[in-house]
């Protein structure tokens, strides 16, 4: 990039400077971040949220809109910059995407892929962390399953009802409540009718259901425009532009502020409360006080909310017993693709036509050591990719109509990805080798001088199992879809078609790929036996509260982003009377 000086340009609306790069005006980064000293024009903040990613930011547009009547003020604190305002996929092919996983040790503390960063180390290769505005909501996949009934069962009672009665707001919110608005058609159609027609035929399998994902394809009502792929950007910039207009941009008024480039590295607990923020902004160490009334918020992800819980609250006196960090769960991921002759997918009556559309399905399935789900996605693509039309932002019409015109191949590709589920484990002490935990290392500091966090990652033998079982499952039910025909069906894999299936194991994820790490800080009533209480407040330290996946008590195999939203949900309304 071309380094000179940016040019400045004050608008007289509201006089702010926006800077001008090499290639662009930095219109929304000016006008939805401020800095620290803007910011703190008026310091008497009644709640301070740590991160702004998936649940951080949701979190900040709940108190902005919920603290009206009281005038509720929201300070939000992003450890990385302004990125984009909505998710990538909302935009025509830009080349942003996560990285592919790094072993921690080999990380070189500079970013991936523009915004990336592993600040943790692990035993397990990660992707890391998306350092910006929005976080992993610019990225993520967009599956958003409940949790079942079973996985509630060792949930508090009250946040179990919570959940059951807020889900189909979120649902609404993030464009799940009408599956068929964005997937629909011939495919889908003969896809959903013959999954259920063979689901009995695999023992593992349990139901089928439309695919629950977060894209809202039809307005939400007349004049209003579709929400598209959700991310929890938006929704924090449309508050803060809200909170700007309802100061009359007087910052002494302002009710919500993000600061970006501010990395909180610890907190200072005094008397049973937070009472001050160590951060640092743009490099330089401040100390932010917190009154005792003021609710302090970590969203900064399951692992780095931990960190800093672990790093800044009290806890045991004897290092074995130390709860935060236990129960940590993951996900066990596999991917397995196959092309099916399209003639097996028809039925009497019901033949396909000769130009496919993009096809998606949930079906659950159980054994004995757990639960899992299968994600399957399915088109008539030639380059095998069933999701190559999935997800995409495309404006040119004549570009659509090329697209569409080469979905006309003789073969159905499916891409069936299993999800099973982990359990915590809360009574063994971190620093078991064959456990599942995270804890402070005890070799290694950030470049702000704290403890990093360190993830410790395995799978039981129980676990292992339940993954055979989930594989087994995909390769039978893509049979059953070829009406066992072996000449209706290929595997692909090792980037090739193949008559036989893969040996078990093959497209497997590595378990610290799936961004699903959750239940270190588990909610619970018994503050004997859980680290926060149905709110998600810490028991003993009263103005801290976890507002992301660290709150889960369990995980069940659904992806966690539709129960994480539906807790900073509650998180902000409990701040907010």
């Amino acid at each position: 990039m071309a380094a000179h000086l940016p040019h400045l340009y004050a608008d007289s609306a509201e006089n702010v400077e926006v800077q001008e790069t090499s290639f662009s005006v930095d219109l929304l980064g000016r006008y939805v971040c401020n800095t620290w000293e803007e910011a703190l024009t008026n310091p008497a903040f009644d709640a301070v949220i740590i991160g702004s990613g998936m649940y951080g930011a949701y979190c900040a547009d709940k108190l902005y809109r919920n603290g009206e009547s009281c005038k509720l003020r929201v300070l939000v604190l992003e450890a990385g910059s302004f990125l984009l305002p909505e998710h990538v996929q909302n935009l025509p092919n830009i080349p942003l995407r996560s990285p592919a996983p790094l072993d921690t040790f080999l990380d070189t503390g500079q970013p991936r892929n523009l915004v990336w960063g592993l600040p943790w180390r692990s035993n397990e290769p990660f992707n890391g962390a998306a350092y910006c505005v929005g976080g992993k909501s610019l990225f993520w996949g967009g599956w958003c399953p409940r949790l079942t009934e079973a996985d509630l069962a060792e949930w508090p009672a009250e946040v179990t009802r919570y959940l059951q009665a807020t889900y189909p707001i979120l649902e609404r919110q993030t464009g799940v409540t009408e599956t068929t608005d964005f997937i629909q058609g011939p495919l889908y159609e003969a896809l959903l009718a013959r999954t259920a027609a063979v689901l009995g035929e695999v023992p593992a399998l349990t139901a089928v259901e439309p695919p629950p994902l977060a894209v809202q394809g039809n307005d939400p009502a007349s004049g209003f425009f579709v929400f598209n792929k959700y991310s929890s950007a938006a929704l924090l910039v449309s508050a803060i532009r809200d909170a700007v207009e309802e100061s009359g941009n007087d910052d002494t008024k302002r009710r919500l502020f993000l600061v970006p480039k501010a990395h909180v590295t610890r907190l200072t607990a005094r008397e049973g409360a937070v009472r001050e923020i160590e951060v640092y902004v743009q490099g330089r160490r401040h100390l932010l006080p917190i009154a005792p009334e003021c609710s302090v918020v970590l969203a900064a992800g399951s692992i780095e909310s931990t960190r800093l819980a672990l790093e800044s609250l009290p806890t045991a006196s004897v290092e074995a017993q130390e709860r935060m960090g236990r129960n940590l769960m993951i996900h066990l991921r596999t991917n397995t693709t196959v092309r099916i002759r399209r003639s097996a997918l028809e039925t009497a009556g019901m033949p396909l036509p000769e130009q496919l559309q993009t096809a998606a399905l949930l079906v659950r399935g159980f054994t004995p050591e757990g639960q899992f789900h299968i994600q399957i996605t399915a088109a008539s693509d030639p380059g095998c990719i069933s999701d190559a039309l999935l997800f995409r932002m495309v404006p040119d019409i004549d570009q659509v109509d090329r697209l569409l015109a080469a979905q006309k191949t003789d073969w159905v590709s499916l891409t069936l990805r299993g999800c099973a589920e982990t359990k915590g484990d809360r009574k063994t002490p971190k620093g078991d080798p064959a456990g599942r935990w995270i804890d402070l290392s005890a070799l290694e500091r950030d470049e702000f001088g704290m403890r990093r966090a360190f993830v410790r990652l395995a799978i039981s033998p129980a676990e292992e199992h339940l993954w055979d079982a989930m594989d087994r499952a995909s390769i039978a039910l893509a049979q059953k879809l070829a009406n066992d025909d072996r000449k209706a069906i290929e595997y692909i894999y090792a980037g090739a078609p193949h008559e036989e299936p893969p040996a078990l194991g093959t497209g497997r994820d590595g378990l610290g790929t799936t961004y699903h790490e959750a239940g270190t800080l588990w909610m619970g009533e018994d503050p004997a036996a859980s680290i926060t209480d149905v709110y998600g407040r810490f028991h003993h330290v009263a103005n801290a509260y976890c507002a992301d996946q660290a709150l889960f008590p369990t995980v069940g195999s659904s992806n966690p982003v539709l129960t994480g939203l539906t807790l900073a949900r509650r998180v902000a309304e409990k701040i907010a009377q």
